[in-house]
């Protein structure tokens, strides 16, 4: 059902286009989001692997690797390309391990890890990948990163301690999160339509393109994944390196890059709740089988 309603929200978007007028809410509610996400993080120092940075390395090359080699032939695929593929691991990520019964501290501190490290490094590289024509400071985007961070972090630690009650409350109301996620969506999806509908009306061969490359992350990153993982956790590995927080590279685009370049994450998203759809589908089967089988 939650799949269908992220795959709706996308073609409210693209019928209903009126949300290009509210783009600036994303960065609040992904903030509303990180709150949630928050609330009820317990960090394992046991649980940290090896692989946990092997994932970050190849999030971060990839990004880069292919952002070169695309910008030689076409500067707005690069960078479409490259902030659908610097995406850290996604917020929903703990709840999909916990669903299919594997080690969702192995993914909390994927989530962490990868989130705070690529959110500080974005400020440093997202002027050379807009390129020079659009000069942006650092700072211009390293104060708001942070904040973007910090602050639903701060607030959710605040609550947990100073109020025990009100925080339970809010983490069993923790799933509700979705739906903020669905409104980002519609809001990113309306202003990515708008503009191909004012400005690329007789170009859209570059979305096919763009929808093939998001394809083709998502495939590579579950699949790299599982091997990274390797005996001990190859789902939990799979799902930090493919499942990712396109909240943010939403706002980031949106923000400080071309309108083009919502394109790749709006994409990945749909290609990723397909496979996630079909992951869930295959382990609830699974289970059914092995209740028979006792």
């Amino acid at each position: 059902m939650k799949n269908f309603i992220l795959l709706l929200s996308i073609l409210c978007g693209i019928l209903f286009p009126y949300g290009r007028e509210y783009v600036f809410l994303i960065r609040y509610l992904l903030m509303v989001m990180l709150f949630f996400a928050f609330l009820d993080i317990k960090l394992d120092l046991n649980i940290i692997q090896k692989s946990h940075f092997i994932i970050l390395g190849l999030i971060v090359s990839m990004a880069l690797f292919l952002f070169v080699v695309i910008d030689k032939f076409n500067h707005d695929l690069a960078q479409s390309t490259f902030i659908t593929a610097i995406a850290p691991t996604a917020i929903a990520a703990p709840v999909i391990i916990s669903l299919k019964k594997k080690k969702v501290e192995y993914v909390m501190f994927s989530l962490l890890l990868n989130n705070m490290f690529i959110a500080l490094l974005i400020p440093f590289i997202l002027p050379t990948i807009v390129g020079k024509t659009n000069l942006i400071s650092i700072s211009a985007i390293l104060f708001p990163v942070i904040v973007t961070i910090t602050i639903p972090f701060i607030m959710a630690k605040i609550v947990k301690s100073i109020t025990p009650q009100i925080w339970r409350k809010l983490v069993s109301w923790k799933d509700y999160s979705f739906y903020i996620l669905v409104i980002n969506i519609y809001l990113a999806v309306s202003d990515a339509f708008s503009y191909i509908k004012n400005e690329m009306s007789s170009n859209l061969s570059i979305l096919l393109i763009i929808g093939l490359i998001s394809l083709i992350l998502c495939v590579v990153n579950f699949s790299l994944g599982w091997f990274v993982g390797r005996k001990n956790f190859p789902e939990e590995a799979s799902q930090s390196l493919g499942q990712k927080n396109n909240a943010f590279v939403l706002w980031i685009s949106i923000t400080f890059m071309n309108p083009l370049a919502t394109l790749g994450p709006v994409f990945y998203i749909l290609f990723q709740n397909i496979y996630i759809s079909w992951e869930l589908y295959r382990h609830k089967k699974e289970t059914v089988l092995q209740k028979r089988s006792v």
